[in-house]
């Protein structure tokens, strides 16, 4: 590009990366830190730290980088969230600086530093390293690996074909999408007339040789394991039925990596596949793997957990060529700075407030006066004091340490991290999120499962532990019939609610005897309100009708609550033949009195929606909630 060519909001993108790249990543730097250390590890991190205490070349939901990397944080810090994130955190913080070096010999110092800019616009890239994530080593490993390639190809040099294969392996040691990188090198290989001759290039052909190496893990372990991680992944995470929502993914795309930064990279993969460069066109051929791939299968992948995520690692490689579509794209244009500011500034405050809305979870007992209880997310919350919790109920309980049995493994991971009892103790029921999040095969190679836990002597004495707060009525009932049908007697403990209200426990005693087990299930009790219908006007004075059953015992107490908070009422229990139908409302003692009607005076309501629910107290002593519904509040209505 000559000198006349040069205009003043080429300037602008210039003067912004020379002049702020430093603080503004120094800025994201900060950010990131203070929440890596604040926040408690959530379920996918915690697992990866109990991956890194029983060490392999691969597990069940993936090969062995991340459970490294995890593990070397502790072995270098302790046993602390920080600590466990710490090989993530400074490989995130270090990515700006690997696209740099990767770019530089490709577009040049100021362009390669533009590219170093824009990654902190890009949310999703800018806040790796704040978890430990294998996304995190999957992008940095991928852009490492495009700079040593690039490098190798220009000079021939043996060290640099040599660690090209290692990154690659790397890579692919790391999870199964990284093999879009390679298969883009191919692919490039295959199209690019400048680029088959390195198919005679021995050197090539041993980098292809030494990141074959990477795969090796993941095939040993799929051989040794009837295909299970590989089967997961590929058949069993997926419902393989259409769904119209994932056709929104290109849309989400744009949404969470803001629109301009998204249509830039767009157009950016476009332009790159039109160069003749082949460095660029081996960039667009790793970027349209990812987005292609990943949008097409959107429709039929997996609802049930985040996936937007996937196709970063294709796209981040985009920004070495994106200053040059900026320039391109803004060339015709009157409003040129206008454009490269709004899309510098809506990017770096996105970054910001990705971190800032994850961060906010480790906030909980500042942000709740003001957002209640519904609103933040205690995934990564009040672990320390649910440890602190249960070491207390052991005490007060059992004269000597008993086997932990949780309804989840990341709840099981939670207690061996904090020490609670031993590590081989300890047992999880999880019938559904191990297996929704591939992790089933490896609690049964661990021998953590409820099968490894039938096998334990009679007469074992354990504490059972139910992360309430995450499950609905039916996933509670399941959990506790498999508890049963593990043991003699089940005896409810106490219940334990943490940050408001927003994470619950609940403790029972449980006495192994899978060769007996018991029907005398404490079934939590369940309830409905039939009237008020939601959205329904209501006066002073009204009537809640519906029923409430406890499955094995009965209904000792229902309290009504509007907006979380008890009132007043009048009741009278009812007769409910109907409900015959309904699984274990015959088991109620009072069957088939379950119904109620509650009379409720809504004393210094005002005008407006309120939300209604039961509180209910089974005989047990343990509380439930049910479904909420919303009526409307008129003062003047007349009495219903």
């Amino acid at each position: 590009m000559t000198h006349s060519q040069t205009t003043s909001h080429q300037d602008l993108l210039q003067r912004l990366a020379s002049r702020w790249l430093w603080p503004l990543a120094g800025l994201i730097i900060a950010v990131k830190a203070l929440f890596a250390v604040r926040l408690e590890l959530y379920s996918d991190e915690i697992f990866y730290w109990l991956e890194s205490t029983r060490p392999a070349l691969a597990y069940s939901d993936l090969p062995f980088m991340s459970a490294l990397f995890a593990g070397l944080g502790t072995a270098a810090l302790g046993d602390s969230p920080f600590a466990v994130r710490l090989a993530f955190f400074l490989m995130g913080c270090s990515l700006p600086a690997a696209l740099y070096w990767t770019a530089l010999p490709l577009v040049g110092k100021n362009e390669a530093r533009e590219a170093a800019l824009l990654s902190l616009c890009l949310p999703l890239a800018s806040s790796l390293g704040l978890l430990a994530v294998p996304d995190v080593p999957l992008v940095f490993f991928g852009v490492v690996a495009i700079g040593f390639f690039t490098r190798a190809r220009a000079s021939n040099a043996m060290v640099l074909w040599v660690a090209t294969g290692v990154v690659v392996a790397l890579g692919l040691a790391t999870h199964y999408r990284f093999s879009l990188f390679p298969a883009g090198a191919i692919l490039l290989l295959l199209w690019d007339s400048q680029s088959r001759h390195l198919w005679r290039n021995p050197r090539t052909l041993l980098a292809f040789v030494v990141a074959a190496v990477g795969l090796a893990p993941v095939i040993a372990f799929n051989v040794a394991h009837k295909m299970g991680s590989l089967t997961f992944y590929l058949v069993d995470r997926h419902p393989w039925e259409f769904r119209p929502a994932g056709l929104l993914h290109l849309f989400e795309q744009a949404l969470i990596s803001t629109p301009l930064i998204y249509g830039l990279l767009l157009a950016t993969a476009f332009g790159a596949l039109r160069n003749t460069n082949p460095s660029a066109r081996l960039i667009a051929c790793i970027a349209v793997l990812h987005i292609a791939l990943f949008a097409t299968l959107a429709p039929w992948s997996d609802p049930t957990s985040t996936t937007v995520h996937w196709p970063l690692a294709g796209t981040v490689p985009l920004l070495i060529y994106a200053p040059a579509a900026l320039r391109r794209l803004t060339s015709p244009l009157s409003s040129k700075r206008l454009v490269i500011a709004l899309l510098v500034a809506v990017g770096y405050l996105g970054s910001i407030l990705a971190l800032i809305g994850v961060g906010s979870q480790s906030l909980q007992a500042q942000l709740q006066p003001f957002l209640g209880t519904e609103v933040l997310s205690t995934k990564m919350a009040g672990w320390k004091r649910f440890a602190a919790e249960t070491r207390r109920v052991i005490a007060d309980n059992f004269e000597r340490p008993p086997l932990l049995v949780t309804d989840n493994y990341y709840t099981a991971a939670q207690l061996v991290f904090a020490r609670v009892g031993e590590a081989q103790e300890i047992y999880t029921l999880d019938a559904e999120k191990a297996v929704r999040d591939g992790r089933a095969l490896q609690l049964a190679l661990w021998e953590m499962d409820a099968t490894a836990l039938s096998k334990r002597g009679e007469d074992t004495v354990a504490l059972l532990i139910t992360e309430d707060s995450t499950l609905n009525f039916g996933q509670k009932r399941a959990v506790l019939k498999r508890a049963c049908g593990l043991s003699r007697t089940l005896e409810r403990v106490e219940q334990v609610e943490l940050m408001g209200g927003a994470k619950g426990f609940t403790y029972y005693i449980l006495a192994l005897d899978p060769k007996l087990g018991t029907e005398n299930c404490p079934i939590p009790a369940r309830g409905w309100i039939d009237s008020p219908a939601a959205g329904t006007s209501v006066g002073e004075s009204f009537t809640v009708s519906g029923w409430a059953f406890a499955e094995g015992n009965r209904v000792e107490q229902i309290r009504l609550l509007i907006d979380g908070k008890p009132v007043a009422h009048t009741s009278a229990r009812t007769e409910r033949r109907d409900l015959n139908v309904v699984e274990g409302a015959v088991l109620d003692s009072d069957f088939p009195n379950v119904g109620f009607d509650l009379t409720v005076r809504t004393g210094a309501l005002r005008a407006g929606i309120y939300e209604l629910k039961l509180e209910l107290t089974n005989s047990n002593g343990e509380i439930s909630t049910s479904l909420p519904t919303e009526f409307i509040f008129s003062p003047d209505r007349s009495t219903d």
